[in-house]
């Protein structure tokens, strides 16, 4: 009787404890698949996911010391070990869609402050179902991952608080530690084999970034100086102008790949041959350059800074510091050379204490418009709109002379929807005509832009009819239009290794305003074929100042 007790007795025991050595292979399994997991792009192979995490063998080996020390189970013990694998996933996807759409590094210091930026964005630009529904798809994730990784946790540390498995754990890890640190050749090639590719210097790298701050500060600040004491050196800007009229027109995502890429050349160069030369019988001489943008798939403001600065913006730091500097802006040399400012940019939906810095005298927002027309993806208007409402405020009966920036917004990601160019302007009233026209619509999945080619070239092209279109209404002879890109577009749509240049195009009926530009080494036309390096767009700054000014 006693010995049938006592083989129930132990096999019970070895139940449990395969039960344990189950849930301790479960765990760990669980916890390198999370970490390993490739997003937007990497091997999710099953042989790849359960290779060993180095950022979870360092929360195990985190893990076996309490174990050592005989911490009891406790939410306090093993809550920051579940966050920190959290933040350390959360970082690895960041650390990964960054370069995807921006072709830069993820700066944590920097970027994490644009998440709501980024929600936004998707709401702007995902039907509403589908926004909402992703959003609660995505909190639920977050709350069962977090939940899962507790629980793996805890297991793993109730399974080797025996002494005996603690010392088998302990050993081991100190083997997996020289095969992954140990810088005999013996290990060479091996370690890739055991473990799989690792976070954790690039971890350290951005907190090292957080540290060194003030040096990076001062390194921005010496450029800003440079550029206060470079803007004294013009006591009479643009007074060659003789009060012509500037328009500067940004247009989004136009970069470079429109004329590099040979998916997007076809597409667009005939339609600027054949604007060249609409352009040529209205009596206007064009030239062309490509120009180094501070900025790639996004973050366009940054483009917006440097020429506005003459300062290249190479960051988010740059720019913040830039905001609370005293560099002179474009617009001022342009208030100081009697001109009325005025800046466009209907993109904007909320008020902006930080664009005060530009010195516009003249501000237009997106709730400045009085827009009855429908929105296209991520544009809350259409550019011809813009251009039509800004025609008749600010242009058709001026008095003054004129500096005007527009920010152009219909060629913004995600290309799946657009608004077809109307060729009677008069129509287009206040927008109201844009309820019943049938948008132009792709089959583009955003954010996945690789076959969105035609869509995006489609974009571009739109704001090119708009352009041409304005430039016929508007002709006149004492003015001058700059046209220019902010960004290349997303990397999905350039491809890995571009440049990141964007096109400038001058255009007047003034000769004498655009051989200066063709003397800096502008291509007549608008095709520019300009070879590598290229200048930097705060250089379009100080060649204005450099050649308008007494």
């Amino acid at each position: 009787m006693k010995t049938a007790v006592d083989h129930r007795r132990r096999y019970r025991q070895r139940l449990k404890t395969l039960s344990q050595i189950a849930g301790f292979v479960a765990s760990i399994a669980f916890l390198n698949a999370l970490m390993n997991f490739g997003y937007p792009s990497g091997d999710n192979q099953i042989g790849q996911l359960m290779l060993i995490s180095p950022e979870i063998f360092v929360v195990l080996i985190l893990v076996a010391l309490a174990a050592c020390l005989r911490l009891p189970v406790h939410p306090g013990l093993y809550l920051p070990a579940t966050l920190f694998v959290i933040f350390l996933r959360l970082f690895r996807l960041a650390d990964s869609l960054v370069p995807t759409y921006f072709f830069r590094p993820f700066n944590l210091y920097l970027d994490s402050q644009f998440l709501p930026d980024l929600i936004f964005l998707l709401y702007s630009t995902v039907p509403l179902k589908t926004f909402t529904l992703g959003c609660l798809l995505a909190v639920a994730a977050l709350g069962l991952i977090t939940w899962g990784v507790a629980r793996a946790l805890k297991t793993i540390y109730v399974f080797i608080s025996n002494r005996r498995r603690s010392g088998i754990f302990a050993t081991t890890a100190v083997l997996l530690g020289i095969l992954l640190y140990s810088p005999q050749p013996w290990t060479q090639g091996r370690a890739a084999h055991v473990f799989a590719p690792g976070i954790l210097h690039r971890v350290a790298a951005e907190f090292d970034f957080i540290l060194h701050l003030s040096a990076t500060i001062k390194k921005h600040q010496a450029a800003l100086d440079k550029a206060v004491q470079k803007g004294r050196t013009f006591p009479r800007p643009l007074a060659k102008l003789d009060g012509s009229d500037v328009y500067v027109f940004f247009i989004e995502s136009y970069g470079h790949a429109v004329f590099g890429d040979s998916r997007h050349s076809p597409l667009i160069i005939p339609y600027l041959e054949d604007a060249e030369n609409r352009l040529a019988g209205q009596s206007y001489l064009t030239c062309s350059n490509f120009l180094i943008s501070p900025a790639y798939g996004g973050s366009s403001w940054l483009t917006h800074a440097a020429l506005a600065s003459g300062v290249a913006i190479n960051g988010q730091l740059h720019y913040d510091l830039l905001l609370t500097s005293p560099v002179q802006p474009m617009a001022e040399y342009f208030n100081r050379a009697g001109y009325r400012t005025v800046s466009v940019m209907p993109g904007t939906i909320w008020p902006w204490p930080s664009g005060d810095f530009y010195k516009y005298k003249k501000k237009y927002y997106a709730p400045d418009f009085d827009y009855r027309g429908r929105k296209f993806g991520w544009a809350p208007m259409t550019d011809q709109y813009v251009l039509d409402a800004v025609y008749r405020a600010e242009i058709q009966n001026r008095s003054e002379p004129l500096f005007i920036e527009f920010v152009l917004i219909s060629s913004h990601a995600p290309f799946n929807e657009m608004p077809r160019y109307i060729v009677d302007w008069s129509k287009i009233g206040d927008g109201a005509i844009y309820q019943h026209l049938e948008p132009i619509r792709f089959p583009v999945i955003w954010p996945e832009l690789k076959n969105a080619s035609e869509a995006y070239v489609t974009s571009i092209i739109y704001d090119w009819q708009v352009l041409v279109g304005f430039m016929e209404r508007t002709a006149a002879n004492d003015q001058i239009i700059i046209i220019l890109g902010d960004h290349q577009p997303s990397l999905k749509i350039t491809g890995e290794n571009q440049p990141w240049s964007v096109p400038v195009h001058i255009i007047s009926r003034n000769p004498s305003l655009v051989e200066p530009f063709i003397s800096r080494g502008y291509t007549p036309g608008l095709i520019p074929s300009q070879p590598l390096p290229h200048p930097g767009v705060e250089s379009l700054l100080w060649g204005l100042l450099e050649d308008f000014s007494l």
